[in-house]
Order: C-alpha cells, then sequence, then structure tokens
C-alpha cells in the first residue's frame, strides 16, 4: 500500500472485497426493519461533521454490505477507538495501525459476518498488534448496522426522507475524548438509474479514448492510450494505480484502489510492508483496460428521486511523463417512471 495518505483507504492490509463488475444500475430497495413495508425504502447511517477536535482526521462512511467506517489519521498522534463496552479495540497511529486481537470488538468488525457469529463477550487478554503499516484503517461497527432498526409504519406511508435514530463511536486523539457520529435516515426506494460519464479528459485529449462503461451496476472507465510517454492514472490515495505504457497495462499491487477492484484472475493486493509504494503488475499486453472506478461510485441516497440531475462530480489525477493533469466526470441520475403510473 502507499505510504502517501492524502485521501482514504478502503481498508487496511485486510481489505475484504465484495465488489461486482458492474458500472450503471437500478436503484433497487434495501430495506431494513418495517415488515412488509421495507420494499418501499431503506435506512441509511449518515456521517455527521467531525467535531472541531477530530478536523484534522479524514474519515469517511462507505456503504458496502454494510457500513464502513474509514479513517486515515495524518495527525501524528493516535487515534484510539472504543467498542461498546468502553474497551479500547483499536489504536490507529501515530506510524501505523495497531488491533487488540483479544477484543471481540476487533473481530467483530473485521469481518461481514453476521453479528451474532462472533459473541459480543468473547473477548480475552489484550494482545495488541500491528495490523497496518500505516495511520489508516477502515471497519465495519456494528453500531452502524441498520438491520435492528424498527421503521415505524407512519414514516414509510408519508414517503418521505426521515431522521429514525444515531449513532456514536467514542474515541480520544492524543488526551483528547471526543466521539465520531451520526444518523440513520429513512430513505423512500428511487427508482431509476445512475450513469457515469467523462467530460474533461485533460492532458489525455488526442492521445487516448476515455469513456464510462454502461450497461451494469458499478461505474467503471474504459481507457485506451495511443500515447509514447508512460500514462500513470493515481488512485483513491494519490498513489499510482494504472500505468499504461507501449509495453501494455500495469496495476500497482500495492495501491488501496487496486486493492478495491482486482478482478478474479487478476494480480491480486499486497498490503505494502515494506516502504516500497509500487510494485507494477501486467494486467494486459495490449493498450486498453477497463476498470471498476469507485470515485465515480454516487452516494447511496438521491436528494429528488423524481429529477434527473448530477449527484456526483469526481476526478482522476493522471501523469504522462513528468506532466500533471485530470480526467473529471460527472455522476448522473436518472429517474423511471414506474409501470404503475403510466
Amino acid at each position: 500500500m502507499s505510504r502517501c495518505n492524502r485521501s482514504l483507504p478502503p481498508r487496511g492490509g485486510l481489505f475484504f472485497a465484495f465488489i461486482a463488475v458492474n458500472l450503471l444500475w437500478a436503484v433497487a430497495a434495501h430495506g431494513h426493519g418495517g415488515g412488509s413495508d421495507e420494499d418501499k425504502g431503506s435506512v441509511y447511517a449518515v456521517l455527521d461533521p467531525l467535531p472541531p477536535e477530530l478536523s484534522s482526521l479524514r474519515v469517511q462512511l462507505r456503504k458496502t454490505l454494510a457500513p464502513q467506517l474509514l479513517v486515515a489519521n495524518p495527525t501524528g498522534k493516535p487515534l484510539t477507538i472504543e467498542d461498546e463496552t468502553g474497551r479500547l479495540f483499536l489504536r490507529i497511529g501515530p506510524e501505523n495501525t495497531e488491533g487488540d486481537l483479544g477484543t471481540a470488538a476487533f473481530h467483530r468488525t473485521n469481518t461481514l459476518m453476521a453479528p451474532g457469529a462472533i459473541p459480543a463477550n468473547a473477548s480475552g487478554d489484550p494482545r495488541w498488534t500491528v495490523v497496518e503499516a500505516t495511520p489508516n484503517w477502515g471497519w465495519f461497527d456494528l453500531r452502524l448496522r441498520t438491520d435492528a432498526i424498527d421503521l415505524p409504519h407512519k414514516v414509510v406511508e408519508t414517503g418521505e426522507r426521515a431522521f429514525v435514530g444515531q449513532w456514536s463511536v467514542p474515541v480520544r486523539l492524543g488526551d483528547t475524548e471526543s466521539v465520531i457520529s451520526g444518523r440513520f435516515e429513512y430513505v423512500p426506494t428511487a427508482v431509476g438509474i445512475v450513469q457515469a460519464q467523462v467530460v474533461d479528459v485533460g492532458a489525455l485529449k488526442g492521445q487516448a479514448l476515455v469513456r464510462a462503461m454502461p450497461g451494469s451496476a458499478r461505474p467503471g472507465l474504459f481507457l485506451s492510450y495511443r500515447g509514447d510517454s508512460p500514462l500513470t492514472l493515481m488512485g483513491e490515495q494519490g498513489e499510482p494505480f494504472l500505468r499504461f505504457s507501449p509495453q501494455g497495462v500495469e496495476a500497482n499491487r500495492h495501491s488501496a484502489t487496486w486493492g478495491m477492484v482486482a478482478p478474479a484472475g487478476a494480480p491480486s493486493f499486497i498490503a505494502n510492508m515494506a516502504d516500497a509504494e509500487v510494485r507494477w503488475a501486467k494486467v494486459s499486453g495490449g493498450s486498453s483496460y477497463g476498470w471498476i472506478e469507485p470515485r465515480a461510485a454516487s452516494a447511496n441516497t438521491v436528494e429528488d428521486p423524481t429529477q434527473s440531475g448530477v449527484v456526483k462530480r469526481w476526478q482522476i489525477p493522471i501523469s504522462i511523463g513528468d506532466k500533471r493533469s485530470r480526467i473529471e466526470g460527472v455522476t448522473e441520475w436518472f429517474p423511471i417512471e414506474p409501470l404503475a403510473s403510466k
């Protein structure tokens, strides 16, 4: 993994990828609670703004198969995370990330298994171990799970976005106690599709074909390069991600972004434990390659599902030889009128 921490990793060295090879999707309901109403909407965990004492951290909340907190700590101070009982189970920074393997919370948050697969009272003696060589980590905190939220029937029938609860994770940065917190929101089911689109290829103009790949459920890009100088695409952490050259296309196995998107059978992600920023591996002998692009993915919610429009703007930094540029794009929502309403 790259040592550069300009943005968040999708996971630490134990990243557990459940990414389908999809690019364009119909938004379906993932209802939680509410019984027979579960096809009418979903409940999502939402991250609130960080308190001032945590403003130097980089924190994201992502939804894969479960809500996942991702934290990068560039402060030079240790950030410790408490479980539901107040026991510390994670220490992020200043140099690396440590987990207390003696706590049930570490194992319960490091897997997508059902919460009951590892009992909450299964903790033993502390066993602090380095689990990631950088001060970055992502975990599936059970306090953000929405499965057990019981939706009032009135909320579902109203058919509007609504606050239905809140969550918090106690932390300590250096000697300062604080919380990472947020809320749970009910969001009515939006029927439509979300599609990524490339709007500017920067310095690649005239040297490459870059387009979004429609037709399935996760945003993806296809790039065919005709230039003479090597082209490098940077990942979400600012690390080298993909390299195009006359010799073919290579992926950086230390790239956290490659860890998210590497398809079955391709060279796998390798956690960087030896300070080497790149480890190139060929993924294509030609000049073209297509991949899932998480930066083009939209959020789970659409503010007004009845109206089409841009829901996200994204960019991918690139370098062509010594020249820096970027690919820019948008992700758009297009509503679909239900058949019953026609």
